[in-house]
């Protein structure tokens, strides 16, 4: 009997020790609430914008006259500084085309390596010394 007498005693002493300093969270406890920090959003990386191709710079169009001196096409505007023969190719003594009186406004279609200036004039394509004519001044024109 003893034996089951202590049985009892030990049953009932499990019973209550589970009570014992446990806190039920009476008044006097305290709650402690742990806030999660929410996951930052990855910034998206930018795209590289590629860099430009630099434009090569065209090579000039180089044309030969008749009697073989070059010219290199590029546009232009002169004036005759004084009357003015125009020939047909880059010399003083190329055919006479015609003359134009000083102060005519002259298209240039290209130079010559020899200082002549091609000039399409009435439709036709002359050759005047650069000795002769002046670089149309666009800056003095717009000034007035």
């Amino acid at each position: 009997m003893k034996k089951y007498g202590l049985l009892i005693l030990l049953l009932g002493m499990m019973l209550c020790v589970p009570g014992c300093g446990y806190d039920t969270g009476g008044e006097d406890s305290t709650v402690t609430i742990i806030k999660a920090t929410p996951t930052p959003e990855p910034t998206p990386t930018p795209e590289v914008t590629p860099t430009p191709e630099v434009t090569p710079t065209p090579e000039p169009v180089i044309e030969q006259t008749a009697s073989g001196v070059n010219i290199t096409k590029q546009d232009g505007v002169y004036v005759a500084a004084t009357d003015l023969n125009l020939r047909d190719d880059c010399s003083a003594e190329a055919n006479f085309v015609t003359s134009v009186p000083a102060g005519t406004e002259l298209t240039s279609t290209g130079v010559s390596d020899n200082g002549w200036i091609q000039i399409s004039y009435n439709g036709t394509t002359c050759y005047a010394s650069g000795d002769y004519v002046t670089v149309k001044d666009a800056s003095a024109e717009a000034a007035q």
